[in-house]
């Protein structure tokens, strides 16, 4: 099945998104500055579409507000352990992984 890739424009800048038909029901969208990648059901993607103006502003003023850094050291067997952990859990970042475990 066909990738579909389009553009939206927010705020006079364009941002990328792509639609591909996984079944009948289904279409997988993806548009990583509304941080969206997954299926939806087909009924379901206009309005998505519709609100994804929204989705990208929101999820820039989200990124926004996280502009603080907390650094540390580890070793490289460390490193590797935690991105596996990040990666097995289903987060998309090892700084989302570090920053559910620590406000948890």
């Amino acid at each position: 099945m066909k990738k579909l890739i389009s553009q939206i424009t927010v705020n006079n800048k364009k941002y990328e998104y792509s639609l591909k038909q996984k079944s009948k029901d289904s279409i997988f969208i993806e548009c990583k500055d509304a941080n969206i990648a997954q299926n939806f059901l087909a009924e379901d993607v206009a309005g998505l579409i519709i609100d994804l103006p929204n989705l990208i502003i929101a999820e820039k003023k989200y990124n926004k507000k996280q502009s603080d850094v907390i650094r540390f050291r580890l070793s490289t067997e460390d490193k590797n352990k935690i991105e596996k952990k990040a990666v097995k859990e289903g987060f998309d970042s090892v700084s989302d992984y570090m920053r559910n475990l620590a406000l948890s």
